[in-house]
């Protein structure tokens, strides 16, 4: 244990605006991510007791979101500097101090009274605390004058924790990599964005390569260096810390080298087999594995579908996705030219990456089926959850030929018409336009345009 006084330091250290009255300039001089619109709504809406569970992957924001809104706190808020307090749970001074205690401790270091003053508590990187789940609940139900906040970057720990003892007592946010829609608006490009297709295109292709993480898409000096950054503040420390303490993980190298594997080859389509034969491990192995870079946000599964997007009693083909292409091109290289054999798999991670890392990120699915001897695909195709019926699919193009010759898509055509859909979304790098097979609409537009949509839809959900 370490005495009062150090751990009294340490909370002034991490709470500035008790003496200042404002949160760090290393923050505020940063323009914050849209989804604090909705972040800031759950934590100040009044006449719901509930806490707010933020979980997303490493470096995609949380803590400097919850910067942002203790910024809005006490700047539009009228929120009393005492009463918001910032707890990083992974710094040493708090370890082996029960969290009720901390907010005792925290509120003897500002002033703040425990039980009449409307406090805002955030517990940052809350997964590595034992019983987390409990203690938070506790906290919900013995202070109704609280909001309290926690974040952390595992989602199977969080999300389990949440719906067993946080039933009716916390609210879930996830917070994904930037969308094409948050990293346009976050460097300020949007106004006369769709003027000129041939600039929008530089730009998600600057986006593909830079734009999931606040800082590589706002900090030069992090772009100039992307591996490093990526690399040591976010591989390193998920796949050498956090992986391994949540599950156990005791042979680090085959998590590194399979992870690798499936990022140089995002967007593929895999099978047990296949993954075996290039990581050299176990299907039981392999399984795990899966399950755990899913929970961890690191990548996403699309299944396959048949031609009557029916789902296979054994699903042994699937797509694996990095829920972000700028991770591929800071562990590799970035991709900039359509002669690059995996520049159409990137792009369609960029397209998978805007559809989110919610639950309804299940929806989607893969369609493949075979005519004789010939594999036809379609690259996303929506099944509703309570029909089980295709809602909607679009074919991702980087070419305009599609829209000049319709039959080039006539595979994804015959999906979309066997499973009674009026439209068919086929991207293009420069087209807009619609265009028919029968009575089948297809509805073109350039692919940085349904990328642009798509992470707007997903943002305002």
């Amino acid at each position: 244990m370490f005495s009062s006084e150090m751990f009294a330091n340490r909370v002034k250290l991490d709470n500035p605006w008790w003496q200042s009255g404002t949160v760090n300039r290393i923050y505020t001089a940063v323009k914050p991510r849209l989804f604090i619109e909705k972040f800031y709504h759950y934590i100040t809406l009044e006449g719901v007791q509930r806490s707010i569970v933020l979980m997303g992957p490493r470096r995609v924001g949380k803590t400097w979101l919850i910067q942002h809104a203790i910024d809005r706190l006490l700047t539009k808020g009228g929120v009393l500097a005492k009463n918001v307090i910032f707890l990083p749970i992974d710094v040493p001074v708090y370890h082996g101090t029960d969290i009720e205690e901390l907010v005792n401790e925290a509120c003897r270091s500002s002033g703040a009274n425990l039980k009449t003053d409307r406090l805002f508590v955030f517990f940052d990187e809350i997964q590595y605390r034992k019983d987390w789940e409990i203690s938070l609940k506790t906290l919900t139900d013995s202070y109704p004058n609280i909001r309290f906040i926690a974040s952390g970057s595992a989602a199977s720990v969080l999300a389990r924790g949440a719906r067993e003892s946080g039933a009716g007592r916390f609210t879930d946010l996830k917070l994904a990599p930037l969308t094409f829609y948050e990293y346009i608006d976050m460097i300020g490009k949007d106004e006369g964005l769709f003027e000129s297709m041939e600039q929008t295109n530089k730009l998600f292709i600057d986006y593909v390569n830079f734009g999931g993480y606040p800082e590589l898409a706002s900090n030069q000096d992090v772009r100039n260096n992307p591996t490093q950054f990526i690399q040591r503040d976010i591989v390193d420390k998920v796949l050498l810390r956090d992986l391994p303490s949540l599950y156990h993980i005791d042979d680090v190298r085959d998590l590194q080298s399979f992870f690798s594997y499936i990022a140089f080859h995002t967007g593929t389509v895999q099978t047990y087999e296949s993954l075996a034969q290039g990581s050299g491990l176990t299907k039981h192995t392999i399984s795990n594995l899966l399950q755990y870079l899913e929970e961890a946000f690191l990548i996403v599964r699309h299944d396959r579908v048949d031609v009557n997007a029916l789902s296979l009693k054994r699903a042994v083909q699937f797509k694996l996705y990095l829920t972000n292409s700028s991770l591929r091109a800071s562990m590799f290289q970035p991709i900039e030219a359509v002669d690059d054999p995996y520049f159409g798999y990137t792009i369609e991670t960029a397209i998978a990456s805007q559809l989110g890392i919610s639950e309804n990120r299940h929806n989607w699915k893969y369609a493949n089926w075979r005519v004789g001897k010939e594999q036809h695909e379609l690259d996303f195709v929506q099944i509703d959850p309570g029909t089980q019926k295709v809602a909607s699919a679009f074919e991702v193009k980087w070419s305009d030929g599609p829209f000049d010759h319709p039959t080039e898509v006539k595979d994804a055509a015959k999906f979309a018409i066997n499973n009674g859909l009026k439209s068919l979304v086929v991207t293009s790098r420069t087209q807009t336009g619609k265009k028919h097979i029968g009575e089948l609409e297809l509805s073109y537009l350039p692919t940085a345009r349904l990328a642009y949509q798509l992470g707007k839809e997903y943002l305002t959900k």
